[in-house]
């Protein structure tokens, strides 16, 4: 997963290159639990967290833009923060981090899932909207023109 793959594309270079942020945090979170690194692993989970509102907000604005109806895909959003908290708080609870091999797996294939079952199948709507605009479609550029017809 360390490469944007084309399956993955949300059909806006804007969306997509959060995705690929986001695929990073989330690689990064992946070696906290290998490595067993407890500190970096809480600091990698608030930046998935506060890089995650952030998607969310660009997000919403690039759909509103595109004048797709948001209401529920914004319930998704709120699903997926919950299930990185989820995963999080499950992980910093057992505070020994000295998990199984088969536990270790299972967190990183949640966390990795969880993301791209985000990208795929809850982000489908919405790119099937954004394959009717310009691959850079960018809602900030259309205000602009907006304000200056």
């Amino acid at each position: 997963m360390k490469f944007f793959q084309k399956k993955l594309s949300a059909g806006n270079r804007i969306l997509d290159s959060e995705h690929t942020k986001l695929l990073d945090i989330v690689n990064g979170i992946v070696c906290t639990i290998i490595t067993k690194d407890l500190d970096a692993m809480s600091e990698a989970f608030d930046l998935l967290e506060n890089c995650l509102c952030d998607y969310f907000a660009l997000e919403e604005n690039i759909a509103r833009a595109a004048n797709f109806d948001f209401t529920q895909h914004r319930l998704a959003h709120q699903n997926l923060l919950n299930k990185f908290l989820h995963i999080k708080e499950e992980l910093m609870v057992r505070n020994d981090i000295f998990l199984s091999k088969a536990d270790e797996k299972n967190y990183i294939d949640s966390l990795q899932n969880c993301l791209i079952h985000h990208i795929q199948l809850d982000t489908k709507p919405l790119k099937i909207i954004l394959d009717t605009h310009f691959y850079d479609f960018n809602p900030d550029y259309v205000d602009v023109y907006k304000q200056a017809a």
